[in-house]
């Protein structure tokens, strides 16, 4: 009786603590942080596009799209990507959070990216 006691209580402890490690505040923030990093990201590479328009992605020099997304990034934002197999600089060393799109046209495939850097 004693050991179907003890194994009951672990097996209550082992419940206990995984619900402790599933409700963890600190892991939902980091998560919410990640995806607001995410989202700065994907609101920047899409700006970019909508400024430049799909057009210069589909008929520019791969090096002019790269210089484009050069002068377009920040201290906090990174534009890069790959044009028709040509590929411009990108991914800081670190960064919270990414996004990518890639389009398509007859002749060549454009793939940009963006990166939200670490404070």
């Amino acid at each position: 009786m004693r050991i179907l006691d003890i194994g009951i209580a672990t097996g209550y402890a082992v419940l206990c603590l995984s619900l402790i490690a599933v409700m963890n505040p600190y892991l939902a923030g980091v998560q919410s942080d990640t995806s607001i990093s995410d989202q700065h990201a994907s609101e920047a590479m899409f700006s970019y596009i909508r400024s430049v328009g799909v057009v210069f992605l589909g008929d520019t020099a791969p090096m002019q799209v790269c210089a484009s997304l050069e002068a377009d990034s920040n201290s906090t934002l990174v534009l890069g990507g790959q044009i028709a197999g040509v590929t411009c600089p990108g991914a800081p060393g670190t960064y919270d959070g990414t996004s990518t799109v890639t389009v398509s046209f007859p002749d060549r495939q454009v793939t940009i990216q963006a990166w939200d850097e670490e404070p």
